[in-house]
């Protein structure tokens, strides 16, 4: 279409002047230029009372044209109804609507079509004195000049009697510096559009010189002028704007200076040549002021310059055609990439068969190469004729469909070093059509298929081997694929679904249950089969019989030989027998912790009833050791002394039964506060001094560094500093030695209490902090206690969030140590051991176990 502005023509040409009998030759760069001087054309002749043709490349840029022509004084429709006017477009609207895009140009053949036998009818009707029409000249193999003529002579031809003013339209492209000299040479009149203005080229009738430098300075590409040394001798304004000197910098340069990779010995062979053959074109790329360069075509020609022999150097820029270029030959390689990186063959061919491109995968699988036929059996399977039935006169013809076809398995022979093999491929064939829709020849893709025939015998034989195994189970078992489908199953499987084999296969399970869970268990298998992962798990089934069994459910994922022929093999184990005797052993085990607490909660009842009394005799003793009510012999204390001891003793036992007793029933909370650790260390040192010093045994102490304060409960801290140091008095010989040491272990706190005592063997390791238990009958009978101060040190430990142990050998000593941690939030938290196998159970059992907790509950309370 034509792209013009709704503005008013105006041209700097008056072309209402005489026109030369053989018309105007006008140079344009692009359609809007075109436009506008045939607008300014057309318009004069119509103000001159002249009949006027415009021609346009289709009907939406006629209306465009009477659009552009209405913006002025003329009444445009009366001059199109008197038949002054007429716009003819060259093609039909049909025509506009399937070609894309526009095309430009107004050329035509003069002896054919609609539009010609339209202008002649125009030329022919009426009585008028001259006539104007535009007209494009293009090459179509011959020269502008030349093509030039022969239009010129058609009109002479066709129309002798009348007058014709045309306006011959040229692209500059199309133009070479040659042709412009030939054509002015020729005596055209050339209008060119310069610095926003049309202007005829003229050369005037002066001296040689300047009609010389006249035509160098109207040229459009680079002109220079240099000796056979090489020197410029002359440069036009568009060489000096390209090459960004002046033209006074330009004059005495050597030529090598303006080309990039140019010696002189180079530039010497180039003049020898030039001698010989007298014009010399080649592409070089020309160097700019700025460092940048251009590429151009050089044109030189030998001429005779101010006499003598120089080089007229014409270089036109052809940037756009070097990306053009460019482009191609990327377009190309990406083209011959693909052929080469496409994982089968792949082959491009003429219309004949014979194969234009390929990659090296075709020739090894049809044994063909580039520049040669097709082979026969290929082109059996594309004509999907066999060559038996072909006669023989036919074989050396080539019949190509003009239709896609696809095979998914064919076979071609494959007759390399002298082996006679079928090859499995899947072909696919397309046919190549050209711009005018006719057969161009064709695309064959051949996917060599072996390796897919070997994994799908691979695959059937995995598939039969699994269906044994299958059938080989005892028990219900089946077999899914990916899309959770069952492919197979056992006798028993036949049985428990109370179905036969062939009803069950090609079905998913969502066929069989309700859809609730069907869909559940459906999308499960799918899930299992994606992740190749495995599910244990228990559920409720019911049997043929319409008992209700617990059975235990195993799935896990065989994998295939491609992702796709993953498969899910599920086992179905009756565990009925087992979850009753697990149910059995629950109730059991419900029953006994229910026994044990009611014990427990005995004992801290006669606990406190036995405090009670004995208060009493404590408090009683120690009165009468007070000799407030008298005097007491020393018969009578020492029997009052051993009354308020054994008093305090029997208390001390009482008090471990209830802490233990308490700790049981979860009934012992922890008060944190800031507790001074060896504050805390020395005061129970301070408490137990009697016993060590009744025994003359040495207590060292030796605390880290940095160790002052701990978050803790501080009557428990005491109380497991208390015990241990106690028991290692204790234990210890007369005369021994005990060592406390403390130190912080990150964000721990260590505390180790070592004596030099009687020992304790390995595997008595943890009796010693089991309660009422005691490693020796000998020992307790000698030390007494029942036994409870170690199992209450393991538990106030552990209620802290950190644990105790013993380092012990008979004879040597012990050694027992805790840690707990420095500050309640950093207590090390249980960790819970990972189980790959899910198990899930059965909501009914759950409730069921539930339901008989709480009744043991009642019953106890």
């Amino acid at each position: 279409m034509l792209n013009i502005k709704n503005d008013r023509i105006k041209s700097e040409l008056c072309f209402c002047s005489i026109i030369p009998s053989n018309g105007l030759t006008a140079v344009y760069k692009e359609v809007e230029e075109r436009t506008e001087l045939t607008a300014a054309y057309i318009k004069a002749g119509l103000q001159q009372n002249e009949r006027c043709i415009w021609l346009v490349p289709n009907p939406e840029s006629a209306e465009l044209a009477k659009d552009l022509l209405a913006n002025s004084e003329l009444d445009i429709e009366n001059c199109i109804k008197t038949a002054r006017l007429k716009i003819i477009p060259l093609q039909e609207e049909a025509a506009v609507s399937v070609k894309q895009p526009e095309v430009s140009e107004i050329y035509f053949d003069w002896k054919a079509g609609a539009p010609q036998r339209e202008i002649i009818k125009f030329i022919h009707t009426g009585n008028w004195r001259y006539l104007r029409i535009n007209l494009e000249v293009k090459t179509f193999g011959k020269s502008i000049t030349g093509s030039l003529k022969e239009l010129r002579h058609i009109l002479a031809e066709n129309i002798p009697e009348k007058k014709i003013r045309p306006l011959f339209m040229i692209k500059e492209e199309d133009l070479s510096p040659e042709e412009v000299f030939d054509l002015i040479e020729a005596g055209e009149k050339l209008l060119t559009r310069r610095n926003g203005k049309w202007k005829f080229l003229r050369i005037k009738q002066e001296s040689p010189d300047k009609k010389f430098k006249t035509l160098l300075e109207s040229s459009g590409d680079s002109i220079l002028i240099h000796d056979m040394k090489g020197r410029v001798l002359e440069a036009n304004h568009v060489a000096c704007e390209i090459f960004g000197y002046t033209r006074s910098k330009m004059l005495g340069k050597h030529i090598k200076d303006l080309r990039t990779n140019i010696h002189l010995t180079e530039f010497g062979q180039q003049i020898e040549k030039l001698k010989q053959t007298g014009y010399f074109i080649f592409e070089m790329d020309s160097l700019r002021r700025d460092g940048t360069v251009i590429p151009q075509e050089i044109n030189n020609r030998l001429i005779e310059y101010e006499g003598e022999a120089a080089v007229i150097s014409i270089g036109r820029d052809i940037s756009e055609r070097k990306h053009t270029e460019e482009a191609l030959r990327d377009s190309e390689r990406k083209y011959r990439m693909l052929f080469e990186e496409f994982p089968g063959g792949i082959a491009q061919f003429d219309t004949e068969g014979v194969i234009t491109l390929c990659n090296e995968s075709f020739v090894n699988l049809v044994g063909n190469h580039e520049k040669e036929k097709i082979s026969l059996n290929l082109l059996n399977l594309l004509e999907e004729k066999n060559p038996e039935e072909k006669n023989p006169e036919e074989k050396s013809a080539t019949h190509l469909p003009e239709v896609p076809v696809h095979y998914d398995m064919k076979y071609i022979s494959d007759n390399k070093k002298g082996r006679n093999e079928r090859i499995p491929v899947a072909i696919t064939y397309k046919p190549l059509m050209s711009e005018n829709s006719g057969f161009a020849g064709g695309i064959v893709l051949v996917e060599d298929l072996t390796e897919v025939k070997r994994l799908e015998i691979v695959r059937l034989q995995q598939i039969e081997s699994l269906r044994k195994l299958v059938d080989s189970i005892p028990v219900p078992a089946f077999c899914k694929d990916r899309n959770g489908i069952y492919i197979a199953c056992n006798r028993a499987f036949e049985t428990l679904m109370r179905m036969q084999k062939k009803e069950i296969l090609g079905n998913s399970l969502r066929s069989f249950i309700s859809p609730k869970f069907g869909e559940k268990y459906h999308i499960m298998d799918i899930e299992l089969v994606k992740h190749k992962t495995t599910r244990v798990y228990e559920t409720s089934l019911k049997f043929p019989d319409g008992s209700v069994h617990q059975v235990m459910l195993n799935k896990f994922v065989f994998s295939g030989v491609t992702e796709e022929d993953s498969v899910l093999l599920g086992i179905i184990i009756d565990i009925t027998e087992r979850k009753q005797a697990e149910e059995k052993m629950l109730q059991a085990k419900m029953a006994a912790e229910a026994a044990n607490k009611a014990k427990t909660t005995f004992i801290v009842n006669m606990s406190h009833e036995l405090r009670t009394p004995l208060n009493a005799v404590i408090g009683f003793s120690d009165l009468l050791l007070s000799e407030t009510f008298g005097p007491l012999n020393e018969k009578q204390k020492r029997y009052t002394e051993n009354i308020s001891k054994s008093g305090n003793h029997l208390l001390d036992v009482i008090n471990d039964v209830l802490d233990i007793s308490k700790l049981e029933l979860g009934n012992i909370e922890l008060y944190y506060e800031t507790v001074d650790v060896p504050g805390i260390i020395e005061e129970v040192q301070r408490v137990l001094s009697p016993l060590s010093v009744e025994k003359n045994i040495s207590i060292e102490t030796n605390i880290g560094q940095g160790l002052k304060t701990i978050i803790a409960d501080r009557v428990k801290f005491k109380q497991i500093l208390y015990n241990i140091l106690n028991n290692a008095i204790k234990f210890s010989s007369e005369g021994g030695k005990v060592n406390i040491a403390a130190e912080l272990r990150e964000d721990m706190v260590e505390i180790s209490v070592k004596d030099e005592g009687l020992g304790i063997h390995e595997v008595d390791y943890e009796k010693v902090f089991q309660p009422f238990v005691q490693i020796d009958e000998s020992i307790s009978r000698k030390h007494g206690g029942v036994g409870l101060g170690l199992a209450l040190v393991k538990r106030f430990v552990e209620l802290h969030g950190g644990k105790v142990w013993v380092k012990a050998s008979p004879g040597k000593g012990s050694t027992f140590i805790f840690r707990i941690p420095k500050r309640p939030e950093n207590e090390i938290q249980e960790k819970n051991a990972t189980n790959f196998l899910q198990v899930l159970y059965n909501p009914e059992i759950e409730k069921e176990e539930e339901r008989v907790r709480e009744e043991i509950k009642l019953k106890v309370t």
